[in-house]
């Protein structure tokens, strides 16, 4: 064969590959930009300016060079976090990307089944029928008193009219604003590994006492509060605060609550659906509508 032939069959091929080979990746963020991008977010949001902003990429954007970027405090005590989209350029920020190729409906059914398979994970304490046809899950921190008042109303007005109907998941979400909270979280999840009416006794009295608890006092609070239960093991328990075993089951519920977008509490869900805040009109319509849809099938 000729070299004349030769090339007249690979120039073709070459040709379609020139376009792929000289595209290049999306380049990743230097540090004068993640700088500049922070100090931009850090105004833009009236974040302290003594008050640092970390910038993590979390990955391109459906093929695309659109970004997520992921905004965040690195002082505990001034909690700050935000997921923004930028442009291939750097230039726009964005809370929403949409994606026109899309199917809005379909695209809200699979948000709608992620979440509700993120809030199956783990092993979290119920209270109620476990194959009750409703769920209401509450990321909760123990020292705040809008949670209190969502938990005692949870127990008191909504579980016992739908007795077999409903079922209550409780998730930790302790807040760095409060002080005592981490440390109540750790204790009830240690009282949870013997038992869920364990964990329960100490989800009541923590609310209940909230206002008499402080940082000092909390562990012994909750070992006397504990010891007092009958059949429960207070040594175990005392071990599990000192080697804080308890804590991993605190931790993952922290990262399920941010990968789903909490950032508050209480952030009350009912079958994956978010409420906005503890609104019992709201619940007992949606466990109408719900166990009524569920009797249908």
């Amino acid at each position: 064969m000729t070299t004349r032939r030769v090339l007249a069959r690979i120039l073709p091929a070459l040709t379609c590959l020139l376009p792929a080979m000289a595209q290049e990746p999306c380049p990743s963020l230097t540090d004068g930009q993640r700088a500049k991008l922070a100090e931009y977010v850090q105004k833009k949001y009236k974040v302290p300016s003594t008050t640092p902003v970390d910038v993590a990429q979390t990955g391109a954007v459906g093929g695309t060079c659109y970004r997520k970027l992921e905004f965040k405090s690195q002082d505990p005590r001034r909690p700050f976090q935000i997921a923004l989209f930028a442009s291939p350029d750097l230039r726009f920020l964005t809370r929403e990307l949409l994606d026109s190729e899309v199917d809005p409906a379909a695209e809200e059914r699979q948000k709608r089944q992620t979440l509700e398979d993120g809030l199956k994970r783990g092993g979290f304490p119920i209270l109620g029928a476990k194959d009750a046809p409703v769920t209401i899950t509450v990321f909760s921190d123990f020292q705040c008193p809008y949670c209190a008042q969502a938990a005692m109303g949870l127990e008191k007005e909504i579980l016992p009219p739908e007795s077999g109907k409903v079922r209550l998941v409780f998730r930790y979400f302790p807040l760095s604003m409060h002080q005592w909270a981490r440390g109540a979280a750790d204790a009830a999840s240690c009282a949870q590994e013997q038992g869920d009416r364990y964990f329960w006794t100490l989800h009541d009295y923590l609310f209940e006492h909230q206002k008499e608890i402080t940082v000092e006092s909390v562990q012994w609070r909750l070992l006397g509060q504990a010891a007092s239960v009958p059949g429960f093991d207070a040594k175990k328990f005392e071990s599990c605060l000192d080697t804080r075993s308890g804590a991993a089951r605190v931790d993952a519920d922290i990262a399920l609550g941010k990968e789903i977008g909490v950032n508050g509490t209480p952030a009350i869900f009912v079958n994956g659906q978010q409420l906005a805040g503890y609104r019992p009109d709201q619940i007992r319509t949606l466990i109408r509508d719900l166990t009524d849809s569920s009797e249908a099938r």
